[in-house]
């Protein structure tokens, strides 16, 4: 029940973050892939709205500016984007978890599911407004946003049952090397892990590296 308490609260906490990210001016990082139009980008987001951090050419470190600059969103705008291009962009989504956009005047079918393959978002645009950029990157910050959820709801059922399975094995020895009933055995883990201020999974996990006896 407490487990259960516990990833509801923690769902809600995700879900305020989304609404108030949804709430807040988004800043941008633009990654200028030798576009004739970066300029222009620049200046459509910020009529839109957005905030733009910084410009960083391709070849920059762009992991270091994402790094400091710390932006709520990636854009690249790139006339044709080459594999190298769109795998540097796969590790920075790795290392710096943000919704990733790509705009391109390629119509490539191939491109677009090779970069959604890497977690990023391509738009084939032949031109900008305020309100196309508004409605793309909300688009692509859902979009993100839902993925991070359903991962870290994945993550938690894993990490639950991995805890129960070890608490379990714990559970046994105990009966097996002190004969006790399997209720007397989980009673007796919560109260040890009580006194030593340790989670119950965290005790069984010992319990089971030193032996149940110690």
């Amino acid at each position: 029940m407490q487990a259960t308490c516990h990833n509801h609260a923690q769902a809600s906490v995700r879900a305020h973050n989304l609404q108030s990210y949804r709430r807040m001016s988004a800043r941008v990082l633009i990654i200028d892939a030798h576009s004739e139009r970066t300029q222009q980008l620049a200046q459509t987001l910020a009529s839109a709205g957005f905030e733009v951090v910084g410009v960083v050419e391709e070849t920059q470190d762009v992991h270091d500016a994402v790094r400091t600059l710390r932006p709520d969103a990636i854009l690249i705008d790139v006339d044709s984007p080459s594999r190298d291009t769109l795998e540097g962009l796969a590790v920075i989504g790795k290392r710096f978890p943000r919704p990733i956009l790509m705009l391109s005047e390629s119509t490539d079918t191939e491109l677009v599911h090779d970069a959604a393959r890497l977690g990023i978002s391509t738009y084939a645009v032949e031109g900008f407004s305020p309100g196309l950029l508004r409605s793309l990157i909300a688009v692509a910050t859902a979009h993100f946003q839902r993925q991070r959820l359903l991962t870290d709801e994945l993550e938690e059922a894993q990490q639950a049952l991995q805890d129960r399975r070890v608490i379990d094995k714990a559970k046994y020895r105990l009966v097996q090397e002190m004969g006790m009933t399997e209720e007397a055995a989980y009673h007796q883990l919560r109260r040890m892990a009580m006194e030593r201020g340790l989670k119950l999974a965290e005790l069984a996990r010992l319990l089971l590296e030193r032996g149940a006896t110690s």
